[in-house]
């Protein structure tokens, strides 16, 4: 799912600080610097700075939906089981093994979890987490209906904690969808028991006073700028070498960029493909550029809320009920010239919603029933009444009526798709339908895509690794949650729990590819492509990154961070007489700054105007 400090140098409130700023740029000694350096090396926190154009609205677990604010949420908080380093399969986080048949976790008949818990597991606060927190959590989001996780929960007929160390799942059906359940953060009780209802759970912004049980916890929040974690002192796994983690938000890519080569920040995240080029090659400069897994992709979406539940305010055009449009669009898109222009072929044309990276589960049209091909886009609109009525190069419904003029929105946060868009509404004019783009940031976005008040719009997922949750998203029920285009078909639906209550993988996986089938052929939306993340790091100053998934033969396919874990967070280190962390720490001593500053006295003036006049480009 694209699916988010109190001492950031970055907010010059006052003059000094913008005088301060300045000095970076003025010539010290080396010995001098390297003699500070070394003197306030152990007092500051060993800070690792990463630079993202994504934003967070919220650190509550229940409401994320931001990749940033899983990134963080996933540092905060623990899930019953976890996703392997190697390969992404499951293993045990809070629980103490995977739960089978052979060790008595898993019923004869297959209802029955028995899920034995780590014991001696703390929250932050210092108070026990226990069987009796994940009980907790699973009921809370089952009776408060929280539909955007309760497809974690199939067939569950009750969920209770037998003691502090076992948690006893019972259900009305055997179900190997997902493989093992669920990925839902774990909350503690004795601190959410106070949200009596889901509507004051909504309105919590899991920032301040929230207790958590991952390695690192938020711990300052400057909202659209930046955010804080720091080392949570009851941490019970492998306790990280760095102090701290701050996010910091860009507004554009080349700033960031250029933060990184300064070294003023130390990772850059989901770097555009131009930008990433210029930084490969560069290991002796002390930057390394990292080839991300295509687990993630890229769809343009249509409003499909016309018949269904919760559709009464829809403003979809109606021209997006009929197939023959929707396919006609689809037609019209040249995926690999997306591929190319805009990620440089650092990805793949898409497809389907299962990414291929999971063969198994993949389901390939290898003789696409939706080629690319304008002239037949045009033939199909011009065979199905859609005409341009007054010669204005804008077809209109069957018998003169509404324009086929479509909104289209693109995320500010996505310059590929920003980029992407343009593409496709150049294409779409040549087959006679017009769009009024408009870019908007994720915030608007979500509002618009709740609100049921768009045509078409370009977003992305990172799905699980396991299909159930990316398929459960087209089901009736997810419209008004995690559906993009409120979606709706009944033989899909039955498909979905048939899935579920397959006896074998092989019988599921059957059924999968089945849906990703139905999904293509009814095109309520259009998967542009699978995109590589690209990463880059000061690898001078920092190792240890443990890649998720292990790298394919060309090295490509591990993430470094915003994986599937915090094996990264947990491993990062400073390389050997780097003196990694420097830059985030508060800099130089105060002696120090005090003999700089006599010497620049007479330079005050110039110095203010220079930092006020920069001000606004700086916060990016």
């Amino acid at each position: 799912m694209e699916r988010r400090d109190g001492m950031r140098s970055a907010r010059r409130i006052v003059a000094t600080t913008a005088v301060l700023g300045m000095l970076a740029g003025i010539s010290l000694s080396s010995s001098a610097l390297a003699q500070d350096a070394s003197s306030s090396a152990s007092a500051e926190p060993l800070t690792f700075i990463i630079g993202m154009t994504n934003n967070v609205v919220t650190f509550n677990p229940l409401t994320a939906i931001e990749a940033p604010e899983y990134e963080v949420n996933g540092m905060q908080y623990n899930l019953l089981f976890g996703f392997a380093q190697d390969d992404m399969s499951a293993v045990p986080e809070i629980a103490a093994e995977i739960p089978t048949k052979e060790n008595g976790g898993l019923s004869e008949d297959g209802l029955t979890w028995t899920i034995k818990i780590k014991p001696d597991l703390k929250w932050s606060d210092g108070e026990p987490l226990t069987a009796n927190d994940v009980a907790y959590t699973y009921n809370l989001i089952i009776d408060q209906n929280f539909s955007a996780f309760t497809s974690y929960l199939p067939f569950t007929d009750s969920i209770t904690a037998q003691d502090d160390t076992t948690l006893i799942w019972r259900t009305t059906k055997p179900s190997i969808a997902p493989l093992i359940p669920p990925w839902i953060y774990i909350l503690p009780e004795h601190t959410w028991s106070k949200f009596k209802d889901k509507d004051a759970i909504k309105k919590f912004e899991g920032f301040p006073d929230q207790v958590t049980s991952g390695p690192f916890r938020v711990t300052d929040w400057n909202k659209d700028e930046d955010w804080t974690l720091e080392v949570n002192p009851n941490w019970w796994g492998t306790k990280p070498t760095i102090d701290r983690v701050i996010f910091k938000k860009y507004s554009n890519e080349e700033t960031m960029v250029q933060d990184l080569e300064q070294g003023a920040i130390d990772f850059a995240e989901s770097v555009p493909v131009d930008l990433f080029e210029s930084l490969q090659g560069k290991e002796d400069q002390g930057i390394t550029a990292n080839v991300g897994g295509s687990f993630s992709f890229v769809q343009m979406s249509f409003n499909q809320c016309f018949v269904q539940k919760d559709c009464a305010d829809s403003t979809g055009h109606p021209a997006l009920k009929d197939l023959n449009v929707r396919t006609a669009v689809a037609m019209a898109i040249n995926k690999d010239q997306l591929v190319d222009r805009i990620l440089g072929g650092y990805g793949t044309a898409g497809s389907t919603i299962v990414v291929p990276t999971t063969p198994f589960w993949h389901w390939d049209p290898a003789d696409a029933t939706i080629p690319w091909s304008i002239e037949d886009a045009n033939t199909l609109l011009d065979d199905n009444g859609y005409v341009d009525s007054n010669g204005d190069g804008i077809r209109n419904m069957p018998g003169g009526g509404e324009e086929l003029n479509f909104r289209f929105i693109v995320r500010t946060e996505s310059p590929d798709g920003v980029k992407a868009g343009k593409l496709i509404a150049g294409w779409l004019k040549q087959i006679g339908i017009g769009t009024q783009t408009t870019a908007v940031t994720d915030a608007k976005l979500i509002d618009a895509w709740y609100a049921l008040d768009y045509d078409l719009y370009i977003w992305g997922w990172g799905p699980d690794p396991d299909p159930d949750f990316i398929l459960s998203t087209f089901t009736t029920d997810q419209c008004g949650s995690w559906s993009d285009t409120c979606f709706s078909d009944p033989q899909y639906d039955q498909l979905y729990d048939d899935q579920r209550a397959a006896t074998s993988p092989d019988e599921r996986a059957a059924i999968v590819k089945q849906m990703q089938e139905i999904i293509y052929t009814q095109v309520p939306e259009v998967v542009l492509w699978y995109d590589n993340d690209l990463q880059a790091y000061r690898s001078d100053k920092w190792t240890g990154f443990q890649l998720q998934p292990t790298p394919n033969a060309d090295g490509e396919g591990g993430y470094a961070l915003f994986q599937y874990g915090t094996y990264s967070y947990e491993n990062i280190k400073p390389v050997t007489g780097s003196g990694a962390g420097s830059a985030s720490t508060t800099g130089a001593s105060a002696g120090l700054w005090i003999a700089i500053l006599a010497g620049i006295v007479v330079v005050v003036g110039a110095v203010v105007l220079v930092r006020r006049r920069g001000s606004d480009e700086d916060k990016a």
